[in-house]
């Protein structure tokens, strides 16, 4: 057993549907000397207990199994301790994966032996990191930068706040999670006939969409808004959002979509 390794399993992973991938990974990794200690994520048990448990113990390389749901478990602490992290994923969603460019499956674990490592930047809501973008729908909220200026949408629409970016209905839209800025993008609401093709592929060439690059930008809103940061929401009516540049060390595949 390698004690530079510790492997984070979701719960669900108990499933009988899982036992074959799980079997099989723990062979692949340990044929590779990559095998080390397992911990599982429990209803009620601390996430960040148990790694900062393994931490102690001398583990440098901290690797997730499961998918992006379980990812989201530890990240928001994750950038904090002194580890190079690791993500098999086994099921879906798995597009924080497909933006590593690591493969699912047993394909992941030569990802984890080549060591590809990669320090990207975070951000920072509020208190809380995340490692793709946040999102605010359907809101009127304004953003102030630098408290120099403001920027609104007439009529409201969608803000979203990318670091590494996102995948949605199988488009890629990337964001450089290595320049030290988060992305800012605000774009308007889509027609309300959504069953029209031609009046939304007009949309889609006309749309104006503001796109902004920070290290540091407020959300403000009037009324209470929901914002969803990597997969966690959380409600308020002010946020702070702001870059932490190269807070986080993490493997990545070989052809990286970083930016």
């Amino acid at each position: 057993m390698n004690p530079a390794y510790a492997y984070i399993y979701d719960d669900f992973l108990t499933d009988r549907r899982y036992q074959d991938i799980v079997a099989a990974l723990e062979t692949r990794l340990a044929a590779m000397g990559l095998d080390g200690k397992i911990g599982r994520l429990a209803l009620f048990r601390s996430a960040k207990e148990l790694v900062e448990g393994f931490v102690n113990q001398g583990a440098t390389n901290i690797i997730i199994v499961g998918n992006d749901d379980t990812l989201n478990k530890v990240m928001w602490f994750l950038p904090d301790l002194p580890v190079v992290v690791g993500y098999i994923p086994v099921a879906e969603p798995s597009d924080v994966a497909a933006l590593l460019n690591v493969p699912k499956g047993l394909d992941a674990c030569e990802a984890i032996g080549a060591r590809l490592i990669e320090s990207l930047d975070v951000g920072k809501l509020g208190d809380r990191y995340f490692l793709t973008q946040a999102v605010f729908k359907n809101t009127t909220a304004k953003v102030r930068v630098n408290n120099s200026y403001v920027l609104s949408l007439i009529g409201g629409g969608t803000i979203k706040v990318k670091n590494l970016g996102s995948i949605t209905r199988g488009r890629y839209s990337p964001s450089d999670a290595r320049d030290g800025f988060l992305e800012i993008t605000m774009i308007p609401p889509e027609p309300a006939d959504i069953g029209s093709r031609l009046i939304n592929r007009i949309w889609n060439k006309q749309q104006k969409l503001t796109r902004i690059q920070v290290s540091e930008a407020e959300v403000i809103s009037e009324q209470p808004v929901e914002a969803q940061a990597d997969r966690f929401s959380v409600s308020g009516f002010k946020f702070t959002a702001r870059a932490v540049p190269g807070k986080l060390k993490i493997i990545t595949g070989r052809m990286r979509r970083l930016g």
